[in-house]
Order: structure tokens, then C-alpha cells, then sequence
């Protein structure tokens, strides 16, 4: 259900930003997509088509227990992810968007960017 609420969210704003825009300049500048309209509707169309075919009476159904070679690595992985999230959640400078922006050159090292680069050769011109 979080996976659909994300993905109708997205979907939604996706379908908005298209209706407001339609026919406007605006549109022309930056047009929409609907990567996620799409997504939704793949999503969508998978989870059909795997009810149909697991659909009671078709003999797909067991109340075998789940074997541990299979359980198990669905387990560590998910716990696994949970956990570098958790790590990237809560480690220090995480809300940083671009690390070493507004530091001292100094502090950073030389800069080679093309804007540093550009600027020397506009003061040595």
C-alpha cells in the first residue's frame, strides 16, 4: 500500500501539472512526461495479471511452509536496506545537498572546476 501511495502520488501530481499546462507556453518549456503515470499503470497491469493467474482452483496455491533457502535471503536483504537507510537517515551532514559547497578553497583543495579555470584565465587576460 506505501508503494502505491507513493507511486499514486507522484502519478497524481504528474496528471495535474498536465492539465494545468495544457495549451500554455509554459508547456512548451517544460514538458511533461508522465514517466510515472506509466509506471503506475506497468504496476498495475503486473499485479492483474499475477491475481489471475494465482486465482483460486488453478492449483498454484500450497500451504507448504516457505523453505529457509528462500525466506532467508528475502529477510537479510530486506534488513539489510533497512538498515543503510537507517544509516543514511541518521549520519552526520545527511541534509547537506551538495557537500563542500561554501567551504574555504583553502580547506577543499585546489579547484579544478571550469568556473575556477574560466576565472583565471579572465584575470591573467
Amino acid at each position: 500500500m506505501i508503494l502505491w501511495f507513493a507511486f499514486g502520488a507522484i502519478g497524481f501530481r504528474e496528471m495535474y501539472h498536465d492539465v494545468e499546462t495544457w495549451n500554455t507556453p509554459q508547456r512548451k518549456d517544460h514538458p511533461v512526461e508522465g514517466r510515472y503515470r506509466w509506471l503506475s499503470a506497468a504496476v498495475l497491469v503486473t499485479e492483474i495479471l499475477v491475481a489471475y493467474k494465482y486465482r483460486e482452483g488453478t492449483g498454484h496455491l500450497s500451504d507448504e511452509p516457505t523453505p529457509f533457502y528462500i525466506w532467508f535471503p528475502w529477510t537479510a536483504g530486506f534488513l539489510g536496506l533497512l538498515g543503510f537507510y537507517i544509516y543514511l537517515r541518521f549520519k552526520p551532514g545527511h541534509t547537506v545537498k551538495y557537500p563542500g559547497f561554501g567551504e574555504d578553497s583553502n580547506q577543499r583543495g585546489k579547484s579544478t572546476s571550469r568556473i575556477a579555470l574560466s576565472e583565471t584565465i579572465a584575470t591573467q587576460i
